[in-house]
C-alpha cells in the first residue's frame, strides 16, 4: 500500500534565478526518503507538476552524498524576466509550489511523519 505525503514532509526548498533560468534545489530532511523523492520527482514530473514555467528543458541534477536534488528549467521565465528583479520573487514562489507536490512513501513513512 503507498501514501500520498506532500514533498515538504521529506524536505526543503531554496531557488535562485541565474539570466532566463530557474534553479530549485531540493535538501531531503532525512537521507533515507532518497529512493522515495528520487522515484517520485523526476525530471519529467517536475515540469508537469511546474508546467506553467513553460521551460523549453528541465534538468535533475543528483546530488546523492548531500542528500539533494537540483531542477534547471531552462529559459523558464520567457525572454526579458530574467533581468527583473520581481523573478527573484516568483523563483521562490515556485520553489514553495514545488513542495506541494505529492510524493508516494510507504504507510510507516506517512505514520512517522504524523500524516496518517
Amino acid at each position: 500500500m503507498i501514501t500520498l505525503v506532500p514533498l515538504r514532509r521529506l524536505a526543503h526548498a531554496r531557488a535562485r534565478a541565474p539570466g532566463s533560468a530557474l534553479v530549485i534545489a531540493l535538501a531531503l530532511r532525512d537521507p533515507a526518503d532518497w529512493r522515495a523523492v528520487r522515484a517520485g520527482a523526476s525530471a519529467a514530473k517536475v515540469g508537469a507538476w511546474l508546467s506553467s514555467l513553460r521551460p523549453r528543458t528541465v534538468r535533475r541534477i543528483e546530488l546523492a552524498g548531500l542528500a539533494s536534488f537540483h531542477f534547471r528549467f531552462d529559459a523558464a521565465a520567457g525572454p526579458g524576466r530574467g533581468h527583473d528583479l520581481a523573478f527573484d520573487l516568483d523563483g521562490r514562489a515556485f520553489a514553495q509550489r514545488l513542495l506541494d507536490m505529492p510524493i508516494e512513501v510507504t504507510p510507516g513513512r506517512a505514520e512517522a511523519l504524523g500524516q496518517l
